[in-house]
């Protein structure tokens, strides 16, 4: 995953290109950048004049379940704009990559070895202030951001440009755009139709704008042209994108503590919580509307984890890490360098492995019960000595703080709260004894304890919460139920866990930069910095599986493929009469079949360095042409936030044959069509 300042490393002729370095990425005019965005969490491409983007059928999925309704189920009935008035507002905003400048110098200013680990947080995160402060007067139409690209050692600025007003276009229907559903995610063979089209607006002086019915569409520098003739084995391709966070530069013991301790973890916890919430959602379709997007998202980290956990079995990774590391360290003392950090870094994760299980646990107490979580905000920022109701002074401010504190914190789902916070009491209560939390301990009956907890708490309900809070601020603070004696009780537990993460923090803070100071001065390999949701470059070829290690010995999927799948009782597989009938057209446009099978190629599979972020990156031929939407990693190669692996790092696109194929032969949608360049 090149970094745009690292493109220098790539022999692109050797590898194939019929573009240059300058094609992709030209600080003095324009390049294939010009046409990237990053779209929330994901990556999307215009792929038009007008402002057309190109990005994931999951990626916009919040939008159109927030957009949906049992009478206009767009979710599942998918949505087309067939002129720009029917275009729907999305909530969503896309930023463009303007420019970057390394800044480490500047934000380093002050800080020497003798700085202690605090300190240096802190004069660092004021660097980065003060930087972006100056930045942003230089250039207050632009959004400026400083990313950390290697910690506590180098820091990049970053300056965006931010659309906000972008709308949905084209999404197709859940059983093309999500088929396979969790029974395929994260695997292959694929034959998901994982694609959809916003656009942005702005206003009509050009600038970026709120969402107005006066916007104007948006017009890129540059927009990717579509090959609609796709692929073939072995081609070429590379994806720009925002891939969102890799763990490969930290020390093998982070490895460790992910492979013992995270990973099972939250995949078992994510998948108690999606199930408890289908099982809420099963008898009210409008709860489920509002559940789906979460359901999606826990669905998705679970399996992601359990893969993850798969492909650290098979590759032995963990022990390849700490050979490197023991290596890293011969090399340092041959040539006399001072290895003494490696054994604090021991000593630091020592300190974490120990307390995992608990400090696991308890963390979800915040993250996963919004009442309890309020109540423990009140208890922290409630003053030993409360001042008289008439000072309005200090109430009006400690209102105002307060509801700033909870706007998040809302209870969106009563019974989910409930059964969440009875099931955490229930799993910490089954802790070994030396991680057993005293408070929840005397609690014998938890989901008992949890009905009378929330009968009798207004917490859960956001309306009344904000009214007391509005009329009454003081009572707020006396009030005095359940949910507040627990938030209290656990306020030490809490400290203690927030302290052990602050000193482990800072510490690695301190020895992380010397790691990787040493891999760049005595490792072995070129150097590339971790994935940090900037702008990224990788390329590779259309490629399968070895013999073996996979049981489609194919890297594309095709058409006829669909009707073997659907043929089971798997709910995942279905497809509705519609879909089946457009599938199974005879007259096809010659130039979307694959030349070799005559079929209808669907999705492609490809050994590209990808990961999270890189969901809806536009997969691009030698000639720097649109052949496919990036929307997954095969299984295996959810081991790349930890290491790219030669035969198990497969990523996987909806071919862009498949896009064409669904927008024409389903939606008829000629206008889109025509303004991507697509000619059939």
């Amino acid at each position: 995953m090149f970094p745009l300042s690292q493109l220098n490393q790539v022999d692109f002729q050797k590898a194939g290109f019929k573009i240059s370095q300058n094609d992709i990425y030209n600080p003095n005019g324009i390049a294939l950048t010009d046409a990237l965005v990053r779209l929330g969490g994901c990556t999307g491409s215009f792929i038009s004049e007008e402002g057309l983007i190109i990005t994931n059928h999951h990626c916009v999925f919040g939008s159109v379940a927030a957009l949906s309704s049992k009478d206009n189920d767009y979710l599942e009935n998918g949505f087309y704009a067939s002129d720009k008035t029917k275009e729907l507002k999305t909530g969503l905003t896309c930023k463009i990559t303007k420019s970057y400048e390394d800044v480490s110098i500047k934000v380093l200013d002050g800080i020497n070895l003798s700085t202690e680990p605090a300190q240096k947080k802190e004069m660092i995160n004021k660097n980065i202030s003060a930087l972006i402060k100056s930045e942003q007067a230089l250039h207050p139409e632009l959004s400026i951001e400083v990313s950390e690209m290697l910690m506590g050692y180098s820091y990049t600025l970053f300056r965006y440009q931010v659309l906000k007003d972008v709308r949905l276009v084209y999404v197709p229907p859940r059983t093309i755009g999500e088929f396979g559903g969790e029974t395929d995610n994260w695997e292959w063979p694929k034959h998901t139709g994982d694609f959809s089209i916003v656009r942005a607006y702005v206003g009509k002086d050009g600038q970026p704008a709120d969402y107005n019915a006066d916007n104007v569409p948006y017009k890129p520098k540059k927009h990717l042209k579509i090959n609609q003739k796709g692929t073939r084995k072995n081609d070429l391709v590379f994806i720009l994108g925002y891939p969102g966070t890799t763990y490969r530069n930290e020390p093998y013991q982070y490895i460790q503590y992910q492979q013992d301790y995270i990973l099972p973890f939250i995949s078992e916890w994510y998948g108690w919580r999606m199930n408890t919430m289908e099982e809420l959602g099963k008898t009210d379709r409008n709860r489920y509307l509002k559940l789906a997007g979460t359901i999606k998202g826990l669905a998705n980290t679970k399996k992601n984890f359990e893969g993850k956990i798969f492909g650290l079995a098979q590759t032995g990774l963990l022990q390849t890490k700490r050979n490197e590391q023991l290596q890293l360290m011969e090399n340092m003392k041959a040539e006399g360098g001072n290895t003494g950090f490696f054994r604090q870094i021991d000593s630091i994760y020592a300190i974490r492995l120990a307390h995992a299980k608990k400090d696991l646990l308890l963390t979800r107490f915040t993250a996963d019960c919004n009442a309890l979580a309020i109540a423990l905000t009140i208890e922290q920022n409630t003053p030993k000595k409360l001042p008289s109701p008439s000072d309005t002074t200090f109430w009006n401010k400690w209102k105002t703080d307060m509801l700033a504190k909870t706007k998040r914190l809302a209870v969106s789902d009563i019974e989910l709260d409930k059964l969440t916070l009875g099931e955490l009491i229930r799993r910490a209560n089954t802790l070994p004894k030396k991680d057993k939390v005293k408070v929840l301990s005397k609690i014998k009956k938890p989901f008992e304890w949890v009905e009378k907890a929330y009968h009798e708490s207004y917490l859960d309900n956001n309306a009344a919460f904000r009214r007391y809070l509005d009329s009454v601020p003081w009572e707020v603070c006396k009030k005095s139920e359940r949910l507040r004696k627990l938030a209290k009780g656990l306020i030490p537990t809490f400290t203690e866990i927030d302290e052990r993460s602050r000193y482990i923090g800072n510490s690695m803070g301190v020895l992380l930069p010397k790691l990787m100071e040493a891999k760049i001065n005595y490792g072995n390999k070129k150097f590339i910095p971790d994935a940090n949701a900037t702008l990224r470059f990788t390329y590779g070829y259309i490629k399968a599986y070895k013999e073996g290690l996979n049981k489609h010995p194919e890297p594309y999927t095709f058409r006829k493929e669909i009707f073997e799948k659907n043929a089971t009782d798997n709910v995942d597989y279905r497809i509705t009469p519609e879909v089946k009938s457009m599938l199974q057209m005879q007259t096809v446009a010659p130039e979307l079949l694959d030349p070799e099978t005559n079929d209808l190629v669907l999705c492609m599979l490809y050994n590209l360095d990808t990961t999270g972020g890189n969901s809806g990156s536009p997969v691009m031929d030698a000639n720097g042409d649109l052949v496919g939407v990036n929307f997954d990693r095969a299984y295996t190669a959810t081991l790349n936030d930890f290491s790219w692996n030669e035969d198990y790092s497969r990523s996987i696109a909806v071919d862009i044959r498949y896009v064409i194929y669904t927008m024409k032969y389903l939606n008829n949608a000629n206008n889109l069509l025509n303004e991507m360049g697509v000619k059939l």
